[in-house]
């Protein structure tokens, strides 16, 4: 074997690898059903099967909501196509962000919503959402001005195929994230092979 198929091979095998932040499942992600970007029921039951990653931003955000969408389309362009990936966006903002506005949110980052859906719905059951079930921060600021009056995590939740939580990563870290990368292309792999 020649030492560029060796070298091939060892990026192969590292690539594939779990990082050091990947984990045995954490809890349980939460069962939801809320309304998707084009007015369609989505509930949790058609991630089934599915390796899939979760993020919590808000449209009118002039935070840090605009670099974690970037991180999802980067994600949704690395796995372009894919069925056993799919990714999750959660308003914070359901009030203002209703399915019309998300679905120009959508269009702004040219998401394939079949891959990547936006989800609004109920301000409580959102919420109770994301605090009990993903165990995440959001929150209404009162204080805050325009674009910085909402309170929320910039993690971003890695979720396995059975609904279990595998890792939680810094959306504002790009080597968190590039870790977050390597644990899908893990789960992806070991998942096509179970």
């Amino acid at each position: 074997m020649s030492l560029g198929a060796l070298g091939f091979l060892g990026w192969r095998v590292w690539s594939t690898r779990p990082s050091n932040k990947f984990q045995e499942p954490l809890f349980a992600a939460p069962r939801f059903s809320f309304m998707d970007s084009d007015g369609k029921v989505f509930s949790s039951d058609e991630l089934k099967g599915k390796v899939w990653v979760v993020d919590f931003i808000f449209s009118h955000c002039a935070g840090s909501c605009p670099m974690l969408s970037q991180k999802m389309r980067d994600l949704q362009e690395a796995w372009k196509g894919n069925p056993d990936l799919r990714l999750v966006t959660f308003t914070v903002d359901p009030e203002r962000d209703t399915a019309p506005v998300l679905k120009q949110y959508a269009e702004d980052y040219r998401a394939d919503t079949s891959q990547w859906v936006f989800l609004t719905g109920k301000k409580d059951d959102i919420y109770q959402t994301i605090r009990d079930g993903f165990r995440e921060i959001a929150a209404r600021d009162e204080q805050a001005g325009p674009g910085f009056d909402f309170i929320h995590t910039t993690r971003m939740v890695l979720v396995d195929g059975n609904g279990e939580i595998r890792g939680l990563y810094d959306g504002e870290d790009d080597k968190d994230v590039q870790k977050l990368r390597q644990d899908i292309q893990y789960l992806m792999s070991s998942w096509s092979h179970a």
